[in-house]
């Protein structure tokens, strides 16, 4: 079983959803094996969560143009299960954007 930390560093360094699948794939047999205790599977956790973000931000900004960090800060937000679904995502982030926008212009 790989170490903690070694794991972390792996997953941070995820260069696509594949690889990120694959290090959850296994933190998950090593929770079962009891290899990592409840602290360590939240900050697995955090860090996945971070990583899969930051690429489904990359694949959604090449269909939606917006700022970077907006669209960012909308999927972070996402509920789970529409991180899954491309499309879904996509139609949320603009719904997001277009409410923002109407926010914004109705200051004024």
């Amino acid at each position: 079983m790989k170490a903690f930390q070694t794991l972390i560093s792996e997953t941070l360094e995820a260069e696509d959803l594949d690889e990120l699948e694959a290090a959850a794939d296994l933190f998950q047999f090593g929770v079962e094996k009891g290899h990592y205790t409840k602290r360590q599977a939240d900050e697995f956790n955090n860090v996945y969560w971070r990583v899969k973000d930051k690429h489904l931000t990359n694949t959604v900004s090449e269909e939606v143009k917006a700022n970077y960090l907006d669209i960012l800060s909308i999927i972070s937000k996402a509920p789970t299960e529409i991180k899954d679904n491309k499309y879904e995502l996509v139609n949320y982030v603009n719904g997001r954007l277009k409410a923002l926008k109407g926010k914004i212009s109705g200051l004024k």
